[in-house]
């Protein structure tokens, strides 16, 4: 469920409605319901093989889907496709380049494509990454493939900016550096960025709002400050004796330690407070919580749901 809030559609840079994915028998994606604000960063999180990657290439048209709707920056996807496809930048995890080329070779030959290319933004970037000209593509690094590709795919001035898994294969410092650089431009220029990891961490760190997503399906959407804010961990002695708290409510998950109990609670409130106290929990300590935490529990949560059914 999206709880982003009450907006236009005109303020959706995407938007994808009951988007499903089958191949074969295998069930992809299954019923996504996506928003997401122009403007914003957006972080499709979850586990390698959950389904983001499918569901960005049902959005930038590499793949068709099976059920469901999809529109991009106001455009019916399956309508306007060339059109959006001028107005969007697409980086994925595979990277693909002309191994033969050398840098300056590859950013004139995406240059004929885009009738917006900036040769100026071209060259403050290939500036900004130290990147080599005269050096084919084959000899480069991993993190200078990667710098390479963000540069084709910011100067042409996108609207929307798709990234799939863009840090995949990197070391820290170059992820590290290579969000640095996303970051950047988006305050630069204001521009909307929908990108996938499995890295918390990294959405985390850039985003404004996150989508988990779990065997396809979309568990949790939210901006990161009102999903953390929901969510609270809770620590209390035991005093050698542990409450039962089954039936209180939003409790995802419990750790026992020795002396202590510590419960992660969803939608924490009064009412929480009121269930422990009624079960003798005595001073209970409120603290708050990691989105790595968050995302843990809530997959775990439901896949224990679905073994039970």
């Amino acid at each position: 469920m999206n709880s982003i809030g009450e907006y236009m559609p005109g303020d959706y840079a995407v938007e994808t409605r009951n988007l499903g994915r089958t191949f074969g028998k295998f069930e992809a994606v299954k019923g996504v319901d996506l928003t997401v604000l122009k403007g914003t960063v957006f972080g499709l999180l979850g586990v390698n093989g959950a389904g983001k990657s499918t569901i960005i290439k049902m959005i930038v048209g590499h793949l068709r889907p099976t059920s469901g709707q999809i529109r991009v920056l106001g455009r019916a996807l399956e309508e306007d496709l060339i059109e959006i496809r001028r107005r969007v930048a697409y980086v994925s995890e595979n990277r693909y380049l002309y191994e033969w080329m050398t840098v300056a070779e590859s950013i004139k030959f995406t240059r004929a494509f885009h009738d917006t290319w900036d040769d100026r933004k071209a060259a403050d970037l290939l500036k900004r990454f130290s990147l080599p000209p005269e050096k084919k593509i084959k000899q480069l690094s991993r993190g200078n493939r990667a710098r390479l590709c963000l540069l084709l795919a910011l100067a042409y001035n996108p609207e929307l900016i798709i990234l799939d898994e863009p840090t995949s294969g990197l070391d820290p410092i170059v992820r590290r550096d290579f969000i640095e650089n996303i970051v950047s431009e988006i305050s630069e220029a204001g521009k909307t960025v929908l990108f996938s990891s499995h890295i918390v961490e990294e959405v985390e760190r850039v985003a404004d709002y996150v989508g988990i997503i779990n065997d396809g399906e979309m568990l949790l959407v939210n901006s990161i400050d009102e999903i953390k804010a929901s969510y609270k961990r809770v620590r209390y002695a035991t005093n050698g004796t542990r409450p039962e708290v089954a039936g209180v409510p939003g409790v995802m998950a419990v750790e026992n330690g020795r002396h202590e109990q510590v419960l992660t609670v969803h939608d924490f409130g009064d009412e929480t407070m009121r269930a422990l106290a009624e079960r003798g929990v005595a001073s209970p300590e409120v603290l708050p919580i990691s989105l790595e935490d968050i995302f843990v529990n809530t997959v775990r949560a439901e896949r224990e749901r679905r073994a039970s059914l």
